[in-house]
């Protein structure tokens, strides 16, 4: 029988494999596989396997050595194996070293640290649930964080059903249980959005109910940065109601605070006010009032210098009439000045 001649490497990456031009790396995962947390390091080499997951799995054993694929498989095999070696700590590595192929090495480090201690894990990780809480943290950190629980939960209680409808009935009252405890996680600044969740007939996916809360707290944020930027009515009232303190303005005249030269009281004396109110026309009786039906007398016997003084009070009497709420109540503050 003559010798089967194998095809050379270079050949078979011509033909029938994808390795060839293909910088495979060495590493595939940043995480080294250590005694607690194979969940997370058997998620990452699934993922991150680049098409060899067959290999891990057993799903595409190895050919026969006279089978043309042999050198294929044999060198795709051997570059798994490398990745698994190189993804577990040092402690771990002389376990699996020794082993012939991908899936021998999958094979011993699921039973080892796969369903190692199943009791024990899960009473750990379901009371860390439990223990959860959002605190300081987003609500997309907090249910990011209760996921990762809940997947590694489910993969050390993913028993196999033999009644799919009890199967389907025990999911749905669990993602119940665990939209509670996402519910009951929350800050209490979330208490109207709980109440108004529980409330209803029937509650909510866990998707559906996270986008709710998601939505209070952008709302949330947005009112925050509005308050922050603008004046709120409290605020406005507190700058404008009164206060104690005297106004900042000060008399050019007398140098006095709380009123301006054209309120000065030793250049206007006309325009104090008596208790608030602006002088009674009665004061000035040697002044004649107007009228709509008559005009003013002036009295033939009055000297020029005397109806010039009169006829200056009836001008300012006039101004003092028209003067407007601000004028008012700038004397009025002038009044309280005074009597401090």
């Amino acid at each position: 029988m003559a010798d089967t001649v194998l095809p050379a490497v270079a050949d078979v990456q011509g033909t029938g494999s994808n390795l060839k031009g293909e910088n495979v790396p060495v590493h595939v995962t940043c995480i080294r596989l250590n005694k607690d947390n194979y969940v997370s390091w058997s998620a990452e080499i699934r993922i991150t396997s680049r098409g060899r997951l067959q290999y891990i799995t057993g799903e595409k054993p190895a050919p026969a050595k006279n089978d043309p694929q042999w050198a294929t498989w044999t060198l795709e095999d051997s570059q798994v194996k490398v990745w698994l070696i190189s993804s577990v700590s040092a402690d771990i590595e002389p376990l699996i070293l020794r082993k012939s192929t991908a899936y021998e090495m999958w094979t011993i480090l699921a039973r080892m640290y796969g369903r190692k201690k199943r009791v024990l894990h899960t009473y750990q990780i379901k009371r860390s649930i439990y223990a959860l809480r959002q605190g300081e943290s987003s609500v997309a950190s907090f249910y990011a964080a209760l996921k990762t629980k809940w997947e590694e939960l489910d993969y050390h209680t993913n028993d196999d059903w033999k009644n799919a409808s009890d199967q389907a009935l025990y999911w749905e009252k669990e993602w119940t249980d665990r939209t509670f405890i996402f519910l009951g996680g929350l800050r209490d600044e979330f208490e109207s959005v709980r109440s108004q969740l529980l409330n209803c007939d029937e509650i909510p996916g866990i998707e559906e109910v996270y986008a709710h809360v998601e939505a209070e707290e952008q709302r949330r944020q947005i009112m925050h940065i509005d308050m922050s930027h603008g004046s709120s009515p409290t605020a406005f009232v507190s700058r404008t109601a009164g206060t104690g303190q005297r106004s900042s303005r000060r008399c050019s005249h007398c140098n006095k605070l709380g009123h301006s030269v054209d309120f000065c009281w030793n250049l206007h004396p006309e325009k104090r006010l008596v208790r608030g109110r602006p002088p009674s026309t009665r004061r000035a009786p040697s002044v004649p009032e107007p009228s709509q039906n008559t005009s003013i007398n002036w009295s033939l016997n009055m000297t020029n210098k005397e109806m010039l003084f009169a006829l200056e009070v009836f001008k300012k009497q006039n101004k003092e009439a028209q003067m407007t709420m601000g004028d008012r109540m700038d004397s009025i503050e002038h009044s309280c000045n005074e009597i401090r």
